[in-house]
């Protein structure tokens, strides 16, 4: 599935939300640096991600140019932010908000949650130990196949408790955050982008191409 929101604003109320949910189930934030995480960098060019997150997550990243339409992830799209210093880097910036006040832990890495309505814990898993795109597909498939098995049996509210365990019985390290509003965070996230020239795009399994979240 691929579409272009035109206002992500508008996305987040309610009414939106619920539809959303008919097409996935857990959202993942995949946070990377153009220059300095070549492997995820390699990963996200290779075109595998929609097949490897499956039909109930929904996968955002930050695209380093405007993406007024649904675009194909090429080596172009991540030159304009590639020396942006790692400490300003929009990406890492939006995982340091989601651990303010804490240790953040070592980027890149993929924060995983499951309510975009209220405050909610997310999970963070760090990939900052992956050195080819081969160790990164093969991590985030184990940790998609976590998700949707998470999805599947876990109670409603319980999906990230159950993930946890999860994640634990596969020996991938993760850590939780407190609690906060996510849709706040998203909103910030995206004037972050922006801010910057950029976008912030997703990708749910089905899609050929990667939709636009603006």
């Amino acid at each position: 599935m691929t579409g272009n929101i035109t206002d992500l604003r508008h996305l987040l109320e309610p009414a939106n939300l619920n539809k959303l949910r008919d097409f996935a189930k857990v959202y993942c934030f995949l946070a990377f640096h153009a220059k300095g995480d070549p492997a995820i960098v390699e990963y996200l060019r290779s075109g595998t991600l929609p097949d490897d997150s499956g039909p109930d997550i929904m996968v955002i990243f930050t695209l380093d140019e405007p993406a007024p339409i649904a675009v194909p992830i090429t080596e172009r799209s991540f030159q304009p932010w590639a020396e942006i210093d790692v400490g300003r880097h929009p990406a890492y910036q939006m995982v340091r908000a989601l651990f303010e006040g804490k240790p953040v832990p070592p980027l890149p890495g993929l924060v995983i949650f499951d309510d975009l309505t209220a405050d909610a814990r997310a999970l963070y898993v760090s990939l900052a130990d992956l050195d080819t795109a081969y160790d990164v597909r093969k991590r985030l498939r184990q940790i998609f196949t976590d998700v949707a098995y998470a999805t599947g049996e876990a109670k409603p509210g319980k999906i990230l408790n159950y993930l946890s365990v999860r994640l634990r019985r596969h020996a991938i390290n993760h850590e939780s955050t407190e609690s906060k509003p996510i849709n706040e965070w998203l909103l910030q996230s995206f004037q972050v982008a922006r801010a910057n020239y950029g976008d912030i795009v997703s990708t749910v399994s089905l899609a050929s191409n990667f939709g636009i979240v603006r």
